[in-house]
């Protein structure tokens, strides 16, 4: 992704902020899973945004906005124009709570996590969230698996996987990013239960 916005934190810092930021992130949705709340609206997807990009880029929380030039490299997939972007996260959000309750949770996982990226509602830190937004529906819909390494953090480090799903999901194909996100999960699983290799699980929030 190519962005103009610039940083608040020195770029030698930024990976520091992102590890710390995202803890917070994983936080946020176990303490939303445990309240009892079910519905995911703006107000969640802004923020998570906060929590991923605090101390990082000047923009937390906030859509993006005509003043910024937003590209996604190593595809053909142009996000929404800014006028749009508010409308597209509702229309996504609907999506949702409405014909997309006819879908599996790993399905409505995996559109968000596609939708999130395609739409690129933000000036900074659209993966993170939109991994965040996938592992929530997990959460909320499949397991409640907090420790362990996140769903999040598997899919980033399965990045070639990663980038091939979305480019099928942007040619209307969501099964192989479906399958991701099942695989990531149920190796969280796994480490929680057994640890990673057969070591002694872990409660890390990575």
């Amino acid at each position: 992704m190519g962005t103009d916005v610039k940083l608040l934190c020195a770029p030698d810092d930024k990976a520091r902020r992102e590890i710390a930021n995202q803890a917070n992130v994983v936080d946020f949705l176990a303490e939303f899973a445990r309240s009892g709340r079910t519905r995911i609206g703006e107000s969640v997807v802004s923020e998570i945004h906060r929590l991923t990009t605090e101390g990082i880029y000047p923009c937390a929380g906030d859509y993006r906005d005509a003043r910024t030039r937003v590209t996604i490299t190593g595809t053909t997939h142009r996000p929404s124009h800014s006028s749009q972007v508010r409308s597209d996260v509702q229309d996504m959000l609907d999506w949702l709570y409405g014909e997309g309750r006819q879908q599996s949770p790993l399905r409505r996982a995996a559109f968000l996590l596609w939708k999130t990226n395609a739409i690129h509602p933000f000036n900074g830190g659209n993966d993170r969230v939109a991994r965040a937004l996938a592992y929530l529906v997990v959460l909320l819909e499949v397991a409640p698996v907090f420790a362990g390494e996140s769903l999040p953090t598997k899919l980033k480090k399965r990045k070639s996987e990663y980038l091939d799903a979305l480019q099928a999901a942007d040619n209307g194909d969501l099964a192989p990013l479906e399958t991701l996100v099942l695989a990531c999960f149920q190796g969280q699983i796994t480490e929680l239960m057994v640890g990673p290799a057969g070591t002694a699980p872990t409660a890390s929030a990575t």
